[in-house]
């Protein structure tokens, strides 16, 4: 981006104090509405981070830094959001499990992580990008963009998955099939 390495510093410790100051406030919603968590944080916060990285990569130019602050603003919500999964699997498992649910949760969150890292690094590659002396900031642009199929993902098995959660627990009914309408004999 071109930024100063004081304005890089400033960036990433606001990153750290966006974080701190947003942790509370998500996890404060997630104990008052243990039912609509998925709603209330997991997508508004998807939303919000896919938002940001959409302007920033889609900006004609250099981003001007109000941009990458916002950027830093919303990437610092995926921590205190990621940790909504855990309060979801202490809600809707059952005691046995919860050793097994914690570690498919934890594991999940990193492997989407390494997945981003590796997609971006094979798009830099692609673009013949893979060095400091080779970067660009469309190599950029085209590799962040391979977080997108993982947003989507995301946010589709996170409305799939509430859904069959809800029913399992009692809080939804199943959705019922119309009976088929037999063929009349004539």
């Amino acid at each position: 981006m071109g930024v100063s390495t004081a304005t890089a510093s400033l960036l990433l410790t606001m990153y750290v104090v966006f974080g701190i100051l947003v942790g509370p406030v998500i996890g404060a919603i997630s104990s008052r509405h243990p039912t609509r968590r998925s709603r209330l944080l997991v997508l508004p916060v998807i939303a919000v981070q896919v938002a940001a990285w959409i302007a920033v990569i889609a900006w004609p130019e250099v981003p001007p830094l109000w941009l990458l602050f916002v950027l830093v603003f919303a990437m610092s919500t995926g921590g205190p959001g990621s940790m909504v999964g855990f309060d979801h699997t202490r809600t809707f498992n059952p005691s046995h499990r919860l050793s097994t649910a914690t570690g498919i949760t934890n594991v999940g969150g990193f492997l989407a992580a390494l997945l981003a890292i590796l997609l971006i690094g094979i798009a830099m590659d692609a673009q013949g990008a893979g060095t400091p002396d080779t970067y660009t900031l469309d190599a950029f642009r085209f590799a962040f963009l391979t977080q997108v199929p993982l947003w989507v993902l995301g946010a589709a098995f996170v409305v799939i998955e509430r859904r069959n959660t809800r029913i399992h627990v009692g809080l939804d009914e199943p959705r019922t099939r119309r009976p088929r309408r037999r063929a009349r004999p004539d």
